[in-house]
């Protein structure tokens, strides 16, 4: 075999500069992915760059179905500057967050700051160092890697449900697609089964509906990459697995209520669970199939508001822990 080795490149031969040219880069929607799935970061979405926070500006603002994404790029070693420009953003920002801060090279006393944070601060908080690199192989083109080189103790620790809107946020293709989608949904509904309706519809490829208490949702998921559609009861804090087994135990009568099979969904490496209905093969995008989407959705969620409703509310976390 005509084995190549890997050469290591200055990560500005690609992006000069950190402001104008890596910051667009990696908030373009394939860019981020790679990042996310890096530290598997699920449904996150770019809402904007060099966002204002009071008199400054994060490199990235993104957000997932949990809360806010900050984004501090530094396109050489890391330094106390942005540490400090880092803990001013969360300070203005005022509400739970993943912060993310990426550099080509992660000082030891940087690490263990972000360790002490991770281990310091309420859970609504985790932080993560990613260095950055870039590579090529003999005439290959260039490739970015991301190494994460700290991260919380519960690797995909999820943050409490609080957040607000970020004002003037930027809205992306996807974005725009997604809004358009779940706005013709929210008509749909308003003819169909008007109570059903709930919060404004989203520009994210999901909409949460409330089910009667905190910390539960049904959830409706549109995939346009993947033609499939869900629907699902996302249950936040289940960091135990002490809810999804309760509901496990009952799971041939809740299916015999339902009339059909359920995913079900421990997630054993992430703060929730989820009891799912899914469907593929089937674009939600496509004008053709939207009646027949928007009936599946239709049905799924009164199905699960129907049989979910009441076990929801009925749930004592506590004497689950005692049996």
């Amino acid at each position: 075999m005509d084995l190549k080795t890997i050469d290591r490149l200055d990560p500005r031969d690609a992006w000069p500069n950190e402001a104008t040219d890596f910051t667009p880069w990696l908030a373009e929607d394939p860019n981020f992915q790679v990042l996310a799935d890096a530290l598997h970061l699920n449904d996150a979405v770019v809402e904007g760059t060099e966002r204002s926070i009071g008199d400054f500006a994060a490199d990235i603002i993104a957000r997932d179905r949990d809360g806010y994404i900050l984004v501090e790029n530094q396109l050489a070693q890391t330094d106390h500057s942005h540490l400090g420009q880092i803990l001013t953003y969360l300070a203005g920002l005022g509400s739970s967050a993943k912060v993310i801060w990426i550099s080509t090279r992660v000082r030891e006393e940087h690490r263990a700051a972000v360790d002490w944070l991770n281990e310091e601060t309420s859970n609504q908080f985790s932080f993560f160092a990613v260095e950055l690199e870039l590579v090529k192989i003999g005439n290959s083109p260039m490739a970015p890697l991301f190494h994460v080189v700290a991260k919380p103790n519960e690797w995909t620790r999820h943050l409490s449900r609080k957040s607000r809107q970020i004002s003037g946020s930027a809205v992306s293709e996807r974005q725009k697609m997604y809004l358009g989608f779940w706005t013709e949904f929210a008509q749909y509904l308003d003819e169909k089964s008007p109570g059903l309706r709930g919060s404004n519809p989203p520009k994210d490829h999901w909409w949460n509906f409330p089910v009667g208490r905190a910390d539960f949702a049904i959830v409706l998921t549109a995939g346009a990459r993947d033609s499939k559609i869900g629907v699902e009861l996302y249950i936040h804090n289940d960091t135990e697995k002490l809810i999804f087994e309760h509901f496990n135990e009952s799971r041939e009568e809740i299916e015999a209520e339902f009339g059909y099979q359920l995913s079900w969904e421990r997630l054993d490496d992430r703060k929730a669970s989820k009891i799912a209905l899914r469907r593929e093969n089937i674009d939600p995008m496509d004008t053709n199939k939207r009646n027949e989407v928007f009936d599946w959705y239709l049905k799924g969620l009164t199905d699960f508001r129907r049989v979910f409703s009441t076990r929801c509310r009925k749930v004592e976390i506590e004497e689950l822990r005692l049996e």
